[in-house]
């Protein structure tokens, strides 16, 4: 039997071939599918933010809301009845002490008050006729009291006065001045209106006497002492910061456990009556080691900060102490200063969590 060698050599090569390149080709894909998997890996990491630690100065902090209020002010009433003439002043108008605010027609009060005039003019003549009948000068000093006083009583000279001196208030009345320098709030009324004696026309605010009013929880009172400064923020103008001085501290503590407190605003300019704020008291507490609130989470109901070394997240049990708005101040043996730590991203983390940052 013939056997071509040629064609056996020939299909082995082609064999060996085919085999070498489907190694190759399994090679290349384990190789692709162990980068894939580790790139999985390190995509898997959560991405966090960190920090360092420092030591510097520390605040402790009260935040409280409240309102402001004016110190001094007057609402001012009409004092007599009657239709408004005119109204000389609108809300926001400053005036002085003394200016006219409005007036109701006089006509009335006016011819009220000649005529009672009048009749305590003809009982004086009255009242001198009875002196001088009892021989006496009406307009000497000696006359006795007793017989003064019969003939004024006699006369009715002293109810016609009481009138007169009634009807002359009401006519000077029926101008509405200003009791006290200030800016003119809460006007409604107008011209041609019944002047009510039952509701302020009008609310004069002193704005050089506007007052932070706010409160705060009794275990914080040790922290707030009449001079203190204050920083006051109104929710409507964010950024803006008012300085204040606590100029008052009520010595009550309610039934909920807060205490009222009063707070001068050095220049009160852009705020009004009622104004919602937000007041914050500074106390410096020396050097200490603090941390952003965000770096400090519970586990096991205690509070952790993570320390950030080698890609891994480590964390640390940590004492507290006083705290403000934006950091807490920390002891801990095993966090010094200098030490990387996660301050976001740190809710989900386990001891020796791979992160990267």
């Amino acid at each position: 039997m013939y056997i071509n060698t040629d064609l056996i050599m020939r299909y082995r090569f082609v064999y060996l071939s085919a085999m070498f390149v489907l190694a190759s080709c399994g090679g290349e894909k384990k190789s692709s599918d162990e980068d894939k998997q580790q790139n999985v890996l390190v995509e898997d990491r959560p991405t966090v933010v960190v920090d360092v630690v420092r030591k510097a100065p520390f605040n402790n902090e009260i935040v409280s809301n409240g309102k402001v209020s004016a110190g001094k002010y007057a609402d001012v009433y009409w004092e007599v009845d009657g239709t408004i003439a005119s109204v000389s002043v609108c809300n926001g108008k400053y005036v002085g002490a003394g200016e006219v605010l409005a007036q109701v027609e006089s006509f009335r009060p006016k011819n009220a008050l000649e005529s009672a005039k009048a009749e305590m003019e003809r009982a004086r003549l009255s009242m001198y006729e009875t002196i001088i009948g009892q021989g006496y000068d009406p307009e000497a000093d000696s006359i006795p009291e007793n017989v003064r006083r019969l003939a004024e009583i006699k006369s009715g000279y002293m109810q016609s006065r009481a009138s007169y001196l009634s009807a002359q208030y009401d006519y000077e009345h029926c101008v509405l001045k200003a009791p006290i320098g200030g800016v003119v709030a809460n006007q409604s009324d107008m011209a041609s209106n019944k002047a009510n004696r039952n509701k302020p026309f009008c609310r004069i605010i002193d704005m050089n006497t506007m007052t932070a009013e706010f409160s705060i929880i009794e275990n914080e009172l040790p922290m707030v002492k009449v001079g203190e400064p204050v920083e006051i923020s109104a929710f409507a103008m964010p950024g803006k910061i008012w300085s204040g001085v606590v100029s008052e501290i009520n010595p009550y503590v309610e039934s909920n456990g807060m205490v009222k407190i009063k707070a001068r605003i050095a220049n009160a300019t852009g705020l009004f009556e009622g104004t919602n704020i937000s007041v914050r008291i500074r106390q410096e507490a020396g050097i200490c080691m603090a941390v952003p609130k965000g770096a400090v989470v519970m586990r096991s109901n205690k509070p952790v900060v993570f320390k950030a070394k080698n890609g891994q997240a480590q964390w640390c049990y940590v004492e507290t102490s006083t705290e403000n708005s934006e950091m807490v101040a920390i002891e801990c043996s095993d966090i010094q200063e200098g030490d990387t730590i996660v301050v976001s991203g740190n809710t989900f983390l386990a001891h020796n969590s791979e992160i990267n940052y």
